[in-house]
Order: structure tokens, then sequence, then C-alpha cells
């Protein structure tokens, strides 16, 4: 396993965990981390192409000697005071251990609680002790599972911050798996009911067209006129 510490600090308080490949390049995303306003963090990339992106995820979380855990992906921007605001938000409640962010550009999220990865952060004891990243989503609602798992069995508030922004250049690599959806569902079902399933006719509507892969051949075609 290939655990790269690009960013180091002594005593951080927060640790940027970044799961990639060897075929990626994680330089800009770096890059944008070394303008960060907050001074106190370290950033571990970690690099095997024999990790699924959980086990990935879980061996920065382990290697991390911080005590917030922030993820982000290789192909993601942070803004600036993306750290700063984590921070605040950790420091103003003791009781916080899971906190979802802002994503723009080819990916869109504003806290709906399905918990995206690409800006997530976390008390990393509380991880540990729910057990980290699940393999057996890996791919497809890992980070949905994840965030759920945390709310339920981590023992503290889990929220939103619109403040706290990520920018996704790129449409998302993903592609939906009917089975592990299913899977969700199945182990789930209150959060799945009350959160992913949509309650008028027009959002049953939508999510029939997501599932069907209308809207990500729309934002292909609107993503390649705006570059």
């Amino acid at each position: 396993m290939t655990v790269m510490k690009p960013i180091s600090a002594q005593n951080p308080k927060i640790s940027v965990v970044i799961p990639t490949l060897p075929s990626n390049s994680h330089d800009e995303v770096v890059a944008c981390l070394k303008e960060q306003t907050f001074d106190s963090y370290e950033v571990l990339v970690v690099n095997d192409v024999d990790l699924d992106i959980c086990e990935a995820r879980n061996s920065g979380i382990k290697a991390a000697s911080g005590d917030i855990v922030a993820l982000t992906d290789d192909d993601c921007r942070p803004d600036p005071e993306w750290l700063r605001n984590v921070w605040d938000e950790f420091d103003a409640s003791s009781n916080l251990v899971c906190l979802e962010g802002a994503v723009h550009g080819g990916r869109t999220y504003n806290g709906t609680r399905r918990y995206v990865g690409c800006n997530i952060s976390f008390n990393r004891e509380a991880a540990l002790a729910v057990g980290g990243f699940n393999s057996d989503y890996a791919g497809w609602r890992d980070d949905t599972e994840f965030g759920w798992r945390m709310e339920r069995d981590a023992g503290g508030s889990c929220r939103y911050s619109q403040r706290v922004k990520i920018h996704h250049p790129d449409l998302p690599r993903a592609g939906m798996n009917e089975e592990l959806e299913m899977q969700l569902k199945r182990e789930y079902p209150n959060r799945y009911e009350n959160i992913l399933v949509p309650d008028s006719i027009i959002g049953s509507i939508n999510d029939w067209l997501w599932r069907h892969g209308f809207w990500d051949m729309i934002d292909s075609i609107r993503y390649n006129t705006q570059k």
C-alpha cells in the first residue's frame, strides 16, 4: 500500500485524505490544498491500484494524525477556505461527528443527507469506531452508507454546512449500480424511503429519468457545452 504525504504539519488538527490511482493525477488538488487559509493540516494521498475506494479511504483514516479527517477526491478543487470552515464547524460543536459540505461544478450537491464522499469530514475516532467505509458498497453509495451509519451509530450529530465548499470540475466517474441500490434499500429501509425516495410526482419523474440515464446524458451535453 502506498500512502504519500505531500503536505505535513506537526500535530495537525485536520488530516485530508485523497484516494486515487497511479493512473490519475493528484497534482492539482494538492496544489489547491497548498493555498488553504488554515495552517494546521496534513494531506495523505492513498495511491494503490489494488485497493477499492473504501479500502483506500480507510487506509488514509488509519494513517491520519488529525482528530478530524476531511475527504476529497483527486478530481476536485477545494475552496481556499475549505479547511478553515471545516475546523470552525467542529470547533463550535463538540458533539459534531460528521459534516457534509457543498459541491459545485460537474457535480452539484446541497446537503440532503446523501453524504457525498468528495466533501465529507468527520471525527476520526468515531469513524473508526463504526468500522469506516464498507467495501460491500464500493463504487456506489459507499459514502451515503457511511454517513447513515455515522448518524445511527456514532453517538453524535451529523449536519450540512453551505460554507464548506468543493468544486468538482468534471462529471462523476461512477455510474449507477442497481444491485447496490437495492442492497442499500434493504439495509436502511426507513432512511432510504425518507431521504432517497421522491415525495412528489415531479420528483418521481425526475428520479425515473435519472435512474435510466436521461439526466446523465443531459448533463454531459450541458457540461461539454460549458467547457
